[in-house]
Parts: structure tokens; C-alpha cells; sequence
């Protein structure tokens, strides 16, 4: 019988920080960089990415507005701003 964690991890997929889109994007979150995001159907985002998971990039807009929360599967972009 699993414990209750080997339960939860069990086909949990992880973040392969050996990647080097992963490091990449390490490295923006740690200069906090802005970076502007497109998105398929053509919409446009800009902020600096918070954090990251294997499914999704929190991006934070800035001002008082709440983090977004990107599927990485949507991106069609991701360039750090100038």
C-alpha cells in the first residue's frame, strides 16, 4: 500500500530544470525581466514572470492587478523586453 505522498507524486511529471528553456526562464525570474508573451490567437502580454511549473507561468503585470496565469502550451512567444 503507497503512503499518502508516494500517492500524490505518483505520475506527477516535474519541472526539468536541465532544459535550457527552463534555465532561460530561471534566468528572467531571477533578473525579474520584462518580458512580453504572445499567446495563440494573437493576444500580447507584458510583465515579468513571477514563477514557473511544468504547466503554467505566473506573470505579474504589474500595478495592483493579480498574477495571470499562462498555459505554457499557449505560447507561441515569450521575448524579454529591451
Amino acid at each position: 500500500m503507497q503512503s499518502f505522498f508516494e500517492a500524490r507524486t505518483a505520475g506527477n511529471a516535474s519541472l526539468d530544470t536541465d532544459q535550457p528553456s527552463t534555465r532561460h526562464i530561471q534566468g528572467l525570474i531571477r533578473r525579474k525581466a520584462a518580458v512580453a508573451l504572445e499567446l495563440q490567437g494573437g493576444c500580447q502580454l507584458d510583465g515579468v514572470i513571477r514563477w514557473q511549473d511544468v504547466h503554467v507561468l505566473a506573470l505579474d503585470p504589474g500595478g495592483d492587478q493579480p498574477l495571470i496565469l499562462v498555459n505554457r502550451q499557449a505560447l507561441v512567444l515569450l521575448r524579454e523586453q529591451a
